[in-house]
C-alpha cells in the first residue's frame, strides 16, 4: 500500500472528472489518453515507474478512496498476478486499442457506421446511453473514437472495481496494462 499522507489524495477526482465529462460530451474521453501516455513519459524520464509506485494514477486513488470501506480486503490469489495473467490482460488491452483504431479508420473512410454507445470489453453493448449535455458538431470518426476510448476506460474501471471489492482495493493495479508495460526492463 502507498502512503496516504501525500499531497496527491485529490487525484481520485481525475477518475470522477473523466466519467463526468463523458456525460457532458463524449469527446472529453480523449482526456483518458493522459492516463495512458503520462506513465510512459514518467518512466522514460526517471527510469522507474512513479505513476504506479507513488502513485500518481487517479484510478489508484479512486480505488483506495472509495473501496477501502467496502472491500473484503482479502489477499488475491497468486495466479492473478502471474506473468501469464498480466500478459493476457495486456494482450486484451492491445486488441481493444487495435479494434478501436481500426474501426475508427473504417468510420473515417466511410466503410463503417459510427458506434455511438459504450461497450464492455469492446464486445458487449451497455444497456444505457450516455446523456450528452453539450451538443457539438464533430466528425463521426472523432465521436466514434471517443466512445471507444470511453469504453476502454469504462471496462478497466469496472473490472478494477470488482477486483477491489473482492480483494484489496488496488488489486487491479497489479495486472494493469500500463503497469505491466512500464515494468519492462530497458
Amino acid at each position: 500500500m502507498f502512503r496516504q499522507t501525500t499531497n496527491y489524495n485529490w487525484l481520485f477526482m481525475g477518475t470522477i472528472l473523466f466519467f463526468t465529462l463523458g456525460l457532458v460530451h463524449i469527446v472529453f474521453s480523449w482526456l483518458g489518453l493522459i492516463c495512458m501516455v503520462t506513465p510512459f513519459i514518467m518512466a522514460i524520464r526517471t527510469g522507474k515507474k512513479p505513476w504506479c509506485s507513488q502513485p500518481y494514477c487517479p484510478r489508484a486513488y479512486f480505488f483506495i478512496r472509495f473501496l477501502s470501506r467496502f472491500s473484503l480486503n482479502k489477499k488475491a490469489p497468486e495466479g492473478l498476478f502471474s506473468e501469464k495473467t498480466k500478459q493476457l490482460v495486456l494482450r486484451l488491452f492491445c486488441i481493444n486499442l487495435f479494434f478501436a483504431g481500426m474501426s475508427t479508420l473504417m468510420v473515417y473512410l466511410g466503410r463503417l457506421e459510427p458506434m455511438l454507445y459504450v461497450r464492455f470489453l469492446m464486445a458487449f453493448p451497455m444497456p444505457f446511453e450516455l446523456p450528452q449535455i453539450l451538443s457539438l458538431d464533430l466528425p463521426a470518426y472523432l465521436i466514434h473514437a471517443s466512445y471507444r476510448l470511453y469504453s476502454i476506460m469504462f471496462t478497466s474501471t469496472i473490472i478494477g472495481l470488482i477486483l477491489g471489492l473482492l480483494f484489496k482495493p488496488r488489486t487491479w493495479c497489479g495486472i494493469c496494462p500500463i503497469q505491466t508495460l512500464t515494468s519492462v526492463k530497458r
